[in-house]
């Protein structure tokens, strides 16, 4: 006998993803712009050739309500609820509101960072917290003395901003003067003039105005009452002056003693008896953190602090006597929290696939599995690819192409300076390897051509560490599922087979098994068999005549009774 060979063809279409260098665009627009207004085009700026086939898509979730990009030429626009600086950033003295998006095509991938600043407008007044201020002071009070105010309130941040307070009448023993602190909040104090008399005139009936800077400005106005007290000479005051500097670590212990506020008074009795308070300007949060002892003055921490969340606290402390119209005086207290490297960096791996997705061969389904891991889910799907999971895993195919997208990988620290500066590296295999993305993110790409019969899955290590000393360091591990391609074509286990066989057999005879092995999963190793047509004898006729093969298990038949002396010729 001879061999029978049966060969089978693969064809197989291979798309290539590839990933370009990421680009930072940034825009800015006014607060209460009408809904659909333009504020840029990414395809125009960035100087980029639209197909047809072009498309832009946010890579992360993104609240479309505010912002929306148009997928032909990537254009964005005001959405439908409109900007409203001061709901989305509050007092922030800038306001960015920053995304990303991914611009696809048949022939390019490619990663634009855009920030969008929203720019304050003149849209609300000062106003102030009630609309009757009453305020106390000795007559004795030295010609500087400073009394605080309730500062009014304007939502508006930069020029459009609260910028003055004044008083209404021109005359008066006071004039009113605003501060802006260090840690920007503004305060504002009667500042006295001249000197009191409280037998000529007790009271003062005046009126307060405030303003911001806007064009037009905006105004409000509120009734200030100056009580003019009688009593005591001296008022306490502080060892430390009028400001008093204390840094704290912000894992110092709950308990730990900040300073000591021992504030004197040189009167005697109830006059000179000093009690400690927290002034008006302190704010709930201060308060919250410190404890003041109101007999003492020792001032000490009450709660745990965070660098991270807050660096400075700012204290009004008001020492008080009580004799008969009591004399105070203030110190403003500065905290400055140190920061300790006490944050080990966040990871965020998301994959490329999820494990159960179907591989995908088409460019464009390629392209959508990159947009799904970058964060755009598909609306339609309840669990789309990319979703970042806690064992993050990734599904390519063997078939990929150096330079193919795995996954993102995002890392942060709330620490600052170098404890907050992060590191990462991608450990387990040189197939592998990370590609700074931007600031704090970088692709997972192959390194090398993947085979899954070699190696099906790949556990691989993400390491990110900060600058701190000691640094703090956190280690995920992440897995890469290998999936399979048609990639092998099967293989006799023999490359002859020999089969004796008498003359005169029935047919239907049984004649031989033959048995071939292919590597591939699924559909691509499932093995079928068929004869190839060739002559046999020289009395002609095809194979197929004399023979059948089981295209399922290989055996093969007789289908005629064979004569030795025909064949045999």
């Amino acid at each position: 006998g001879s061999p029978c060979l049966f060969p089978l063809q693969l064809f197989s279409l291979c798309w290539v993803l590839s990933v370009a260098q990421s680009k930072t665009v940034r825009y800015s627009t006014f607060e209460e712009d009408a809904p659909g207004t333009v504020i840029g085009t990414l395809a125009e700026d960035l100087h980029m050739k639209v197909s047809g086939d072009t498309s832009f898509r946010l890579m992360k979730q993104f609240n479309s309500s505010l912002l929306q990009v148009r997928e032909g030429d990537g254009q964005l626009t005001v959405g439908d609820a409109g900007l409203d600086r001061e709901r989305l950033c509050g007092q922030a003295p800038q306001c960015v509101l920053a995304f990303d998006v991914v611009s696809f095509s048949q022939e390019q991938f490619r990663l634009v960072h855009v920030e969008v600043e929203v720019r304050d407008i003149n849209d609300h007044a000062p106003r102030f917290p009630r609309a009757q201020i009453p305020v106390e002071v000795s007559e004795g009070a030295a010609v500087g003395t400073r009394i605080p105010l309730e500062v009014p309130v304007d939502e508006d941040v930069g020029a459009n901003g609260l910028q003055s307070v004044r008083l209404a009448e021109p005359h008066s023993p006071f004039r009113v003067e605003l501060q802006t602190r260090a840690d920007g909040a503004q305060c504002a104090d009667l500042v006295l003039l001249q000197e009191l008399d409280r037998e000529s005139q007790a009271a003062y009936s005046l009126e307060l105005v405030a303003q911001d800077g806007g064009r037009p400005p905006r105004s409000a106005t509120a009734a200030l009452s100056v009580r003019v007290l009688d009593a005591n000479d001296h008022s306490p005051a502080f060892p430390q002056g009028a400001v008093a500097e204390v840094e704290l670590a912000e894992d110092a212990p709950v308990g730990s003693l900040l300073l000591d506020l021992d504030a004197a008074d040189p009167d005697e009795g109830p006059n000179g008896d000093v009690v400690f308070s927290f002034g008006a300007r302190t704010p709930p949060e201060a308060r919250r953190l410190f404890r003041l002892d109101p007999r003492s003055g020792r001032l000490t921490l009450a709660g745990p602090v965070d660098y991270e969340r807050q660096d400075t606290y700012e204290l009004d402390v008001r020492a008080q006597d009580r004799g008969p119209g009591p004399r105070a005086s203030t110190c403003k207290v500065i905290v400055r929290i140190r920061d300790v490297n006490d944050n080990a960096p966040d990871i965020t791996i998301t994959p490329l696939a999820a494990p159960g997705a179907p591989a995908a061969s088409p460019f464009a389904a390629a392209v959508a599995a990159a947009v799904a891991a970058l964060g755009g889910a598909d609306a339609t799907s309840p669990t789309a690819p990319g979703t970042p999971e806690a064992g993050a895993v990734s599904l390519v195919p063997e078939g990929a192409a150096r330079e193919s997208l795995v996954a993102l990988v995002s890392t942060s620290d709330r620490d600052s300076g170098a404890n907050g500066q992060v590191r990462c590296a991608l450990y387990g295999h040189e197939h592998f390897r990370l590609q700074p993305a931007y600031a704090g993110s970088y692709l997972v790409v192959t390194a090398a051509s993947l085979d899954r019969e070699r190696i099906a899955e790949y556990n691989l290590t993400l390491v990110a560490e900060d600058r701190g000393a000691p640094p703090l360091r956190t280690v995920r591990p992440y897995t890469v599922r290998v999936s399979d391609e048609n990639d092998n074509a099967p293989l006799f286990t023999r490359p002859v087979y020999e089969v004796s066989v008498r003359e005169n057999n029935p047919p239907g005879a049984y004649l031989a098994t033959v048995a071939a092995r292919d590597p591939d999963l699924g559909r691509n190793g499932q093995v079928t068999y068929r004869l190839l047509e060739a002559e046999v004898g020289r009395a002609g006729g095809s194979v197929s005549t004399y023979v059948s093969v089981d295209p399922a298990t290989g055996a093969i038949y007789a289908l005629r009774s064979f004569d030795y002396e025909t064949l045999r010729q």
